[in-house]
């Protein structure tokens, strides 16, 4: 008999191997667990939304998906190509009857894998207790069998009108559109680069800039399901190609979107990668500032301390949450948060979806730089004089379980009262272990939610200092 692999529902849905994990087989036995968990926390919801990414075997995962649900009662609203993740949160949110939208996308992760998210009716990921209903009937079917829906199953369905063909992204794209100032942007006769990884956000968002006056040069839009052996994760050491065009072209900016679009990087003006932590930081206070929002924000624990400045000089609140959007939406639905970003690149505003959308914060990065009159970098420069300097970094470490567990350990049982010469003042367990410095700077030590890796994260009043701080924190963790 096949061993059944483990479904977990990590930060942002379950993700695994193709041919290993995630298999017809395993697609299937997840879905008919969804829609059982669904049937009863939403009885009165028939209808379903499924869409999917440009990876391997994506559209052909989706319509087993797709059969699965119309065969369990489903009325199914499938894609008919691929769409960014945030134009299906947002039909989720505003398709009339839904109980919510299927994605098939591994978001950022490298080409041999895929995932199943879920996006819930309010457009945001699926809450904590959604997943453990999904979990729990997952464990529920044992070791049943089932057979995966076959082509001809498929035409069946969409025949009989079980599943038929929905594209919301024209209706998405023009609600994005009234949530900015385009006519700024236009008069600032913009020329910037776009880097889309292959991914998702592939014409379309190449297509809105330059309906809107964007002079655009896109990067690496054609399909290629083994993204040229680069992560579709637009960190700075798979952006090199986009910092050098920058620079060579004089482009205002670089912008670059992950697999499935929820998540943004950036180029500044420099040529220079621009990260995450200072999109959000400038994104945010250009929120307060130049739209005059009241906003308070939700952050994730290993995300910038910039922005918990910028909202107490503003009379705002900063909230903390542990890793994944979900928790940062939770703060946004309970009217705690207005805006809320995370380390990873995915920012989401009231105003539009408590879900990270990158079509969304592109143009928003667009506006701010209509609106100064200046790039990214001196916005950020600007902001540094304002409150103090803060610089990011990040390690990411493969361990064994064994060594994992002795971290744990070590970190549980005798945690460091100084890094780097420096006085720990606080420690938060909220998700990892976060050790707050008495001088402002932090580092977090925490596993992945999507990987079997350690994450260590440290932010600090200068790069050199950041780096020094990141590495006394791997050899901690490497040391046995």
């Amino acid at each position: 008999m096949t061993q059944i692999p483990e479904i977990k529902f990590g930060t942002d849905g379950w993700r695994a191997l193709i041919a290993r994990d995630f298999t017809f087989e395993t697609v299937t036995r997840v879905a008919h667990a969804v829609a059982a968990a669904l049937h009863e926390s939403a009885p009165d919801k028939k209808r379903m939304i499924v869409g999917h990414d440009r990876r391997f075997l994506s559209r052909e995962f989706a319509q087993t998906v797709a059969t699965v649900y119309a065969n369990e009662g489903y009325e199914v609203l499938l894609a008919p190509s691929f769409l960014p993740t945030p134009a299906l949160s947002w039909a989720a949110k505003n398709e009339p009857g839904v109980v919510g939208a299927t994605v098939i996308t591994a978001s950022h992760n490298p080409a041999a894998w895929n995932g199943f998210k879920f996006k819930e009716p309010f457009g945001g990921s699926a809450h904590p207790k959604t997943t453990k209903a999904f979990e729990t009937k997952i464990a529920e079917l044992g070791a049943k069998s089932f057979a995966a829906p076959t082509s001809e199953d498929f035409d069946r369905a969409a025949k009989s009108g079980k599943i038929r063909t929905y594209q919301p992204l024209e209706q998405y794209l023009e609600a994005v559109k009234k949530l900015i100032d385009l006519d700024r942007i236009r008069k600032a006769k913009l020329r910037v680069g776009l880097d889309v990884m292959h991914g998702a956000a592939s014409g379309h968002l190449a297509s809105l800039l330059r309906s809107n006056g964007v002079e655009v040069t896109e990067l690496h839009g054609e399909d290629n399901p083994g993204f040229r052996g680069v992560p579709p994760e637009p960190i700075e050491k798979n952006l090199m190609e986009l910092c050098a065009a920058v620079a060579k072209n004089d482009w205002a900016c670089g912008l670059a979107t992950d697999g499935d679009a929820d998540r943004l990087g950036a180029v500044d003006e420099d040529g220079s990668y621009f990260s995450t932590q200072q999109i959000l930081s400038v994104a945010y206070w250009h929120m307060l500032q130049n739209r005059k929002k009241k906003w308070s924000i939700a952050r994730s624990v290993s995300t910038t301390r910039m922005v918990d400045l910028v909202a107490k000089r503003a009379g705002q609140k900063c909230f903390e949450t542990p890793v994944g959007f979900k928790f940062i939406a939770e703060k946004m639905v309970n009217g705690e948060a207005q805006i809320g970003g995370e380390e990873s690149g995915g920012i989401g505003i009231i105003d539009h979806l408590p879900e990270r959308d990158g079509l969304l914060t592109a143009l928003l990065l667009l506006e701010l730089v209509a609106t100064a009159g200046k790039g990214l970098r001196a916005v950020y420069d600007d902001l540094c004089k304002a409150e103090r300097p803060y610089y990011f970094t990040r390690n990411d470490i493969h361990l064994t379980v064994e060594q994992a567990r002795s971290v744990v350990r070590r970190l549980t049982e005798n945690p460091p009262d100084r890094w780097q010469g420096r006085p720990v003042e606080t420690l938060s367990k909220l998700d990892g272990f976060k050790f707050y410095l008495r001088d402002g700077s932090w580092i977090l030590i925490r596993p992945s939610g999507t990987e079997p890796i350690f994450r260590i994260y440290a932010e600090a009043e200068s790069l050199p200092a950041s780096e020094q701080l990141t590495a006394e924190a791997k050899k901690f963790v490497e040391t046995i």
